[in-house]
Parts: C-alpha cells; structure tokens; sequence
C-alpha cells in the first residue's frame, strides 16, 4: 500500500482540544506511618485548575479533595472515566485505529468532503470521497485507489501516492478527529489522569485543595548517645520519600506518627446495579410515556440533586489549619513539622532530624524470664523515660556511648507519652544466669455438701534465678519475671520486686539485686489455685470412700460417710429386687411349660392329674413371688429416695 501525506485543519483540532487550566504547586505534604501522604496546592485566585493525577491515586482524590479558601462558596471535580477511549469514540463516526489512519479514516466514512492536491494539480480539486479500496491487479503491486465525487458530478479514480496531500473540509469530520485524538493523547499519558477542578465564589483569595493519596510510609532511625550521668541524647531521624510523581519545591513537610483507620473505595470504576426485566404480557403493547418539558437546570443541580442552588447560602468552607507547632500530640497521633521547607524531586528519598533532646534512662542489665530452665547472659538494655510530651515512633536505634563509639543496634519500640520502655542493645557478657523451673500440683482441701464434691487444687511453679559474676566483679541485675493471667506470685528468697504492666495488658515483676563475687540468688513461688467439681451421685460406694479419708473437716467425713452407707442400701436393695423379679420370672416361665404340657396329654389320665397338680402348685408360688417382688421394689425406692435426699440436702 502506498504512503501518502495529509493536511487537515489545524484550527479545527486546536479548537476542540481543552486547554490545560491554571496549576497549582504542592506546598504542604503530610507523611503518616499508615502509608498515606495528605497533599496541599495552592491555587489562589485561580477558578479552575487542572491537577495530574497517578491513575492509582484517583480513587483517594475522589474520596477525600477539599477545597479551602477565602470567598469560595462551591467546588466541582472532572476527569475521564475508567475507559476514557472507548467513552470517546462511542459517539464518533470512525473506530479508534482510523484516527491514525487516514486511508481507515476515509474508508470508515464515505461523504467526507475533502480538497486533493499533488504535482498536477497543485490547487487541489474537491470533492466527495466516494470510497477507498486497493487494487492489486497491476504487476507492480497493490495501489490505493481513492474515488472521488466532483461539485460536477465527475467522478476520477486518484491514486493515493507519497506526493498526494488530503485537506478534511467536512467540520464535522475534522471536530470529531480532534475529539478522537485528544482522547488518544489523553490515553497515551499512561497511568496519569486529569482532574479538572472548578471553584465557585466572588473575589476568591488563598486557594488551596488537599487529598490524601497512598505513599510510603516514612521510617524512622534513632541516634541514641549515652552519658555517664544516666541521660541520654536521643536524636530521630526521619526517611523519607517523594512518590507523588513531582518535585518537591519549597514544600512545607510534616511528619504524622499514628494509626489511623485507612479505607479505599472504587469511586472511579463503574458499578452497574442489576434491573429486573418486565416482560409484556402476549398480545400487549406496552404502554407510551409522555414525559412533560422540565425547566432548564444547570449542570452542577443536575449533578447533586438541587444542591447547587443552595450552596451561595451556605456556610463557608473551614478556614486552612494554621501551622502547627514543631511537635505536637493529638488524640490519635504525634506530629512533626520541619521548620525549613524541603526540596525532594520525584522518586528521591531524604533522610533528616526531626527531633533532638535529652531523656532521662536507665542502664541495665536485664533478665527476661521465660519460664523454663535455661542458662544465659543477660540484655544491656537502656531503659527510657518518655517524658518529651509526644510519642516516639518505633524504628531502630543505634546505641554510642558517652565516647562516641558504637555500642550496639535496638528495636525502638513506640513510647508513648509519660511512659517508660526498656529496649535491649547488646549482651552483658559479665554476668551469667541460671533460670530454674519445676512446677507441681497439689491437693489444696477436699469437701463435700449437697451431693458436691468441691476438691480444691493448686498448680505450683518454683522458680529460681541464680546470677553470677565470672570474673568475681561486683555488679548489679535486674530480673523480669512475668505474671500469667490468675497466679500470684510469692517471694521465697531474695528481695521483693515492683508490678508493672505493658499496654497490651501483660505483666511482670521487676527485681533488682546486687550481685556479689558470690553471686546472688532470687527465688519466686508462684501458685494457681483451681477447683475440681465432682456430682456425687457420678461415683461409686468405693470411690466415695476413698475420698472419705481425704476430707479436709469432720462435717464433709461424715457427708461422705453417710453417702456411702445409703449407696450401700440402695446397691443391696436394688439387687434384693432383681433377684426377687428373676425369681417370679422364673415361675412364670415353668408355669407356661406346664400349661403346655397338660393339653399336651389325654384327661383323664395319670399324667393329666400330675401337671395339673403341677400347676396350681406354681400357681400359688407365683403369688408368693410376686408379693416378695412388690416388698422388694418398695425397699429399694426407699433406699434410693433416702440417698437422693442426702444427696440433694445438706445431710
């Protein structure tokens, strides 16, 4: 196919492409530990701006853009859609591919006006483009033929070739062009999107739009140099980076440590709700709607319901937040304001103090109990005090001492506010302890009322820490032993210790000792008392008479006593009454084979009279059995009802 140049209205296209509105700088940046970046632009005077926005930060722009400033009374955002292209070309005449292809361009649409012009004919001749085919029928290879409608009625066959120049003259054609390639080049932008935002309002001064948007989260490192006084000067840096897309230009930078609850929502996607269908009955037009002319509305009313219209006569919007102080507490975090303005370029990271101070510390060397036997040094740990009124973001930190020369490396962990934390740097390798666990359980008192057994147990933890100094140096150790959820905690030997208690709820005892050239020992009790609930009525004779001798007083002794001599009763009387119901069971059985046994034989004869007499001879016995049944089955509801009286009173 041949290669051909094209002209087309450049005045046309110029005028149906938007022109970009006025820009707006960052000058405010918000970083939070939670991942988020809260963005302020200044806008000014300006009605309308144009912000570029990564595609992946629309959603947030859309659920969180204010707008502040004074006389703004209204604001309204537009952007593309999530498929800007398809959207754009639904209502254009062509497909997408023919905005870059003049030869599917004028094949898509037949009647485009068009001027014609190469080296015979320099003036160009107009026409309407009757169609576009190629033809392959010559031995030098396929043409591109281009039928053109003279204003005669002339119709010429022009071959398409380098030297031939096309001039769109249907408006229309060329408007549409230039809407299709907007789209396009708003496409090739990639992953950015445009948002137009359009302020309302008399004399607007000091604008400025915010959002919040997704961006790293800023890390913190921690400088901490020790003094020999037990102070330490702790310095926080802060690692930074500008993902936004743009430079940071003399930007004002604050630092948020906290943790906020953060949501996203698919505010910019489509979300097509289901319709039930309502088919006609058979047979049945359906009916015709006539919908009456409404008065014209603007679009903003359109957009939000009549909301517009009200919006001159409502309050303003609230005025900028002042400028915070370098550190300030709030409700839900701490923040950080740099007092010189900060330049980062796009996709750079910084890394800067963002704050300095002595705080008061404690140097330790400390042993967390663990609660099984075990042997080890203990931490060196640098116990803080926050007592700077903000919380101090977790991180690492690097330990100095008062020489400058490095210590070791910490896990910071977030102190708050008042709050004291120990954060281990290293390992004393000075000290040596020996932790010891044995744990048994015990039989605390056994007692027994109302048919309950109540046996009282206690779960016994010994624990032992045994610290030495190798080198026979005096020292001192701190031991950490922790408190599980319903023990209590005895000291056996050593000095007693203070409770104290983390945010999540866990606790521990703190103990601190001198350590001799002997060593020094710390021994703890700690007891979980529980009890065991046994109905009694679940055991046997010989199981309550078992617990007869582990009764804790006299009143359960004798409770259980009792209860077993009327268990007693009530086994004999029961099996009194099984044997008793066997026994007339019997008979019955042997007085049916005697029936049987008498129509069995001629009457009358010998063995006629002797079953007979057989009979009624169990006649009379069964009688006597039944009787013995019934005294039987009295007793033992007797002995049953007295157990369960004893066991259902309090004896």
């Amino acid at each position: 196919m041949s290669a051909f140049r094209s002209a087309i209205s450049i005045v046309a296209l110029i005028a149906a492409v938007p022109a970009l509105a006025q820009d707006a700088p960052v000058r405010q940046v918000t970083l939070f530990e939670a991942g988020l970046a809260e963005l302020t632009r200044e806008t000014g005077a300006a009605r309308a701006v144009t912000l570029r926005v990564p595609l992946r930060d629309v959603n947030d722009v859309l659920k969180s853009l204010l707008v502040r400033g004074t006389g703004v009374t209204g604001a309204s955002m537009a952007l593309d859609g999530e498929t800007p292209v398809e959207d754009a070309f639904a209502s254009l005449p062509f497909p997408p591919a023919a905005a870059t292809d003049l030869s599917l361009l004028l094949r898509s649409v037949p009647g485009i006006r068009v001027r014609i012009a190469d080296r015979g004919y320099p003036d160009g001749r107009e026409g309407v483009v009757m169609g576009v085919a190629d033809d392959c029928a010559t031995e030098t290879g396929c043409r591109t033929m281009l039928t053109l409608v003279g204003d005669d009625g002339t119709v010429r066959r022009i071959e398409l070739t380098p030297d031939v120049e096309i001039t769109i003259l249907d408006a229309e054609i060329a408007q549409a062009l230039a809407r299709g390639l907007s789209a396009l080049r708003e496409a090739a932008s990639g992953t950015m999107r445009e948002v137009a935002v359009t302020l309302d309002g008399q004399e607007i001064a000091d604008g400025a739009v915010t959002y919040v948007v997704a961006a790293p989260a800023w890390k913190t490192s921690y400088r901490a140099l020790t003094e020999a006084d037990g102070a330490v000067d702790l310095q926080a840096w802060a690692v930074i980076e500008n993902a936004t897309g743009e430079d940071w230009d003399d930007v004002s930078l604050t630092l948020s440590s906290g943790s906020p609850r953060t949501l996203t929502a698919d505010l910019h996607g489509r979300d097509w709700r289901y319709r039930p269908e309502v088919q006609p009955e058979p047979g049945m037009p359906m009916p015709v709607t006539v919908m009456e002319p409404e008065a014209p509305r603007s679009i903003l009313e359109e957009a939000v319901g009549g909301f517009a219209g009200d919006m001159a006569a409502a309050a303003p919007p609230p005025a900028p937040i002042e400028a915070s102080a370098a550190t300030e507490e709030g409700v839900l975090d701490s923040r950080f304001q740099f007092a010189a303005p900060v330049d980062l370029a796009a996709g750079e990271m910084l890394s800067l103090p963002f704050l300095a101070d002595s705080l008061e510390a404690s140097h330790l060397s400390l042993w967390q109990g663990q609660l099984y036997t075990r042997t080890g040094n203990p931490d060196m740990v640098l116990e803080i005090v926050n007592d700077l009124g903000v919380r101090l973001p977790a991180g690492i930190m690097t330990v100095s001492d008062e020489d400058g020369g490095y210590v070791g490396d910490a896990d910071f962990p977030l102190v708050g506010p008042g709050e004291r934390k120990a954060v281990p740097y290293g390992t004393d390798r000075k000290l040596r302890v020996e932790e010891t666990v044995s744990e048994t359980t015990r039989q605390v008192s056994v007692k027994a009322a109302e048919g309950v057994l109540r046996i009282t147990q206690e779960q016994v933890r010994d624990v032992g820490y045994l610290v030495t100094s190798p080198s026979g140096e005096a020292r001192e150790v701190a031991v950490d032993h922790p408190q599980t959820q319903g023990w209590e905690t005895e000291v056996v030997s050593g000095p007693q210790g203070e409770v104290r208690q983390e945010d999540d709820g866990s606790r521990w005892m703190r103990f601190e000792m001198p350590v001799a050239a002997d060593g020094a020992r710390l021994v703890l009790r700690d007891r979980y008392p529980f009890e065991q609930v046994v109905q009694i009525g679940m055991l046997d004779e010989v199981t309550v008479l078992g617990w007869v001798g582990q009764a804790s007083d006299a009143a359960s002794k004798a409770y259980l006593e009792e209860a077993a001599r009327l268990m007693r009763e009530a086994s004999r009387a029961g099996d009194a009454l099984a044997q008793a119901e066997a026994e007339e069971q019997r008979l019955t059985s042997e007085q049916e084979r005697a029936r049987r046994n008498l129509g069995s034989v001629e009457n009358p004869s010998e063995a006629y009279d002797r079953f007979l007499a057989q009979l009624l001879q169990l006649e009379d016995r069964i009688g006597t059995a039944g009787e013995a049944t019934a005294a039987a089955r009295t007793a033992s509801e007797q002995a049953q009802a007295a157990l369960e009286a004893h066991l259902g009173g309090a004896g």
